[in-house]
């Protein structure tokens, strides 16, 4: 004889308002310990882990990853940054709206928000051109054709040793409010910038740009940063280790 087990109505709903209780619990737990997921041009792609990584391949090639400072620094910083991102702009410290004095609500929150990482990789880069550590650029594209563009046009400076200078202008150029694919990096206006470089062949620098010369670059920076699991901008890397791109844990984590 088959053994059975009764319940009884009223105990149904006991335990069924049980469950719902504890469902209710573990969705709250989850909302509030969930932590977004990594997005292109989030501030810190916070993805990768804290042990050292293996950078090699973004410190060997100077036409694919441009650099600044000795190559047998003690310190290497690398950072993954796209022109168009405006969280990379603002750790340039380059753009207009990227200060303090800027009239833009969007950037005042911004800034409000980041704390020291205003100016960060500026500060990085200053520290570098004197010597004191070495500073890598990884042009990612990830917001599209301007963020394309824009890299495209920093390796065709880059082919008359013009890469940083146009960097600083592209960053410079951002507008006076932080926003992507405006427009401002088209082929055209990219090309109207960089008549201001001094010791520029603007001929030479226009067919690159205009023919997609370096393309095949941009494309292969792209392949090897997400290879490496880099999905948001700016993700910054310290002897190996990443670390936010503020700047008190870029100085705390340089030995």
């Amino acid at each position: 004889m088959s053994d059975e087990i009764k319940i009884k109505k009223s105990d149904v709903w006991k335990y069924a308002t049980f469950l719902l209780i504890a469902i209710v619990i573990v969705g709250g737990i989850l909302v509030f310990t969930h932590k977004p997921s990594s997005s292109k041009g989030a501030a810190n792609s916070g993805t990768q882990p804290q042990q050292k990584a293996d950078l090699g391949v973004f410190l060997n090639d100077a036409k694919l990853f441009p650099s600044l400072g000795p190559s047998n620094a003690k310190n290497v910083v690398v950072e993954f940054s796209d022109f168009q991102c405006i969280w990379c702009g603002l750790a340039s410290g380059l753009p207009s709206w990227a200060n303090t004095n800027t009239t833009s609500k969007t950037a005042q929150q911004m800034i409000s928000q980041s704390g020291d990482m205003v100016g960060s990789i500026g500060k990085v880069e200053n520290l570098a051109k004197q010597g004191s550590l070495r500073f890598v650029y990884v042009p990612v594209s990830f917001f599209g054709a301007e963020s394309t563009y824009a890299a495209e046009a920093g390796f065709c400076a880059a082919n008359q040793d013009k890469f940083w200078q146009m960097h600083d202008l592209i960053f410079k150029n951002a507008g006076s409010d932080p926003q992507e694919n405006t427009g401002k990096y088209s082929k055209k206006n990219l090309i109207n910038l960089a008549r201001s470089i001094q010791g520029l062949n603007i001929d030479t620098f226009s067919s690159c740009l205009n023919n997609d010369d370096t393309l095949n670059q941009v494309q292969t920076v792209l392949s090897d940063a997400q290879k490496f699991g880099i999905k948001g901008t700016p993700s910054v890397y310290v002897n190996g280790k990443s670390v936010s791109p503020t700047w008190s844990a870029i100085q705390s984590a340089l030995k």
